[in-house]
This record gives C-alpha cells, structure tokens and sequence, in this order.
C-alpha cells in the first residue's frame, strides 16, 4: 500500500514538473503593455549624384550619406552635399562668368517603407545648414579660368524628399530620387534670397546591412 502511494505522488509530481517546463518553454521572455519586440540593427553608407538649379542656373550635386538604420524601417544619421552651378563647360574665351558653390548638411531621418520588397520606397529628410560662396570667373578657354570670392552667406534647410530604392543584392541597394530645398532667405550681393531653394534629383548607391 505504501509502495503504491509513493509511486502514485511521485507520478503526480513528474507530471506538474514536466507540464511547467514545457509551459515555461513558450514564452521565456517579460510580456509588456507595448508588445515590445526583438529588434534588428544595420547601417550604410551611400554616394551619390544629383542635378538642381540655383539661381536659375544648371547645378551638380554629390552626396555622402551614413545612418543606422533600426528594425530595417528607419535610418537615422548624416547627409552632406556639395554643389556649384559651373560645369566649366562652353565658356567662350575671355568670357567672365558668376557662380554659387558650396555645400550644406545635417541630420538625416529617413522613414523606409517596405524595406524587403526588391523595389521600395523612403522618405528622406535632411535638417542642417549650409554655406554658399558667390565666385567670379574670367575664362581664358573653356577649361582655363582665374577666379576670386566676391561674397559669401549661410542658410539654415529643411530638405524632404522621397526615393525610390532597389535591392539589388543584399548588401546593395540603388535609389532614384527627388526633393526640395526649403532654406532661410539667402544674404549673397547679387542673388535673391531664394537662389537656394528649389527642387532637386539623384542618383544613390548604397553599401550595408539593410
């Protein structure tokens, strides 16, 4: 009888024992209100080159952007553009010729949407400052000039934007673009206040953990 008592407790105690552990084996983690998730980290590096006007007139653009991009939906990090609206291209000789150069930057926040799909969509803003220099140029030929500053000025931007991105393979991602430069009035003799503000394309390739 008493053999049969234990062996009837010791089976009732193998089974609470061995129902906790594969209850427990389920969830090990905290349950919160929020639903908290795991989360997954990478970041890039980008280049790029672009086309815009300033002051009316053709510019080219390069671009460096680095960010972390957090759960694979948003990247947060810098963007740096540099710029001038002289292409040093069909300048007649003894020509003299006014440009803007220079470049602006900052914060980038960029909100991605889709990110595993081959062709996506983000929408990249930039809040920074900039610095542009107002040059005079005397062109003794096409590609031979002398040039001095004539004046100088700073702007504070708001630069959204929305870019079409493909994953080409895992670890490269290419993106078409186009944005708009809001900034504050520019101060430059000769210019209006608004020679920097306008719209802009590009052309991105990037490198990294997506």
């Amino acid at each position: 009888m008493k053999k049969t008592v234990l062996l009837l407790l010791a089976s009732i105690l193998m089974g609470v024992s061995g129902y906790s552990q594969t209850d427990g084996s389920t969830d090990n983690g905290i349950k919160t209100l929020f639903g908290e998730k795991p989360r997954s980290h990478g970041g890039y590096i980008g280049l790029g080159v672009g086309y815009t006007q300033l002051d009316g007139i053709d510019a080219f653009t390069t671009t460096f952007r680095g960010a972390w991009i957090i759960n694979h939906g948003f990247a947060i990090g810098i963007s740096a553009t540099g710029f001038s609206n002289d292409l040093y291209v069909n300048h007649a000789s003894g020509s003299d010729y006014r440009s803007l150069q220079g470049g602006f930057g900052g914060l980038m926040l960029q909100p991605i949407v889709a990110p595993k799909f081959p062709i996506h969509v983000s929408f990249p803003v930039t809040l920074g400052a900039g610095g542009v220099a107002a040059l005079s140029s005397h062109y003794y030929d096409a590609f031979d000039a002398t040039w001095y500053v004539e004046d100088e000025g700073y702007f504070f931007l708001v630069e959204p934007g929305i870019d079409v991105e493909l994953n080409l393979v895992k670890f490269i991602r290419v993106s078409f673009g186009a944005s708009y430069r809001y900034t504050t009035p520019l101060v430059v003799d000769g210019y209006g206040s608004d020679a920097m503000r306008g719209f802009a394309g590009n052309f991105t390739l990037s490198f990294g953990k997506f």
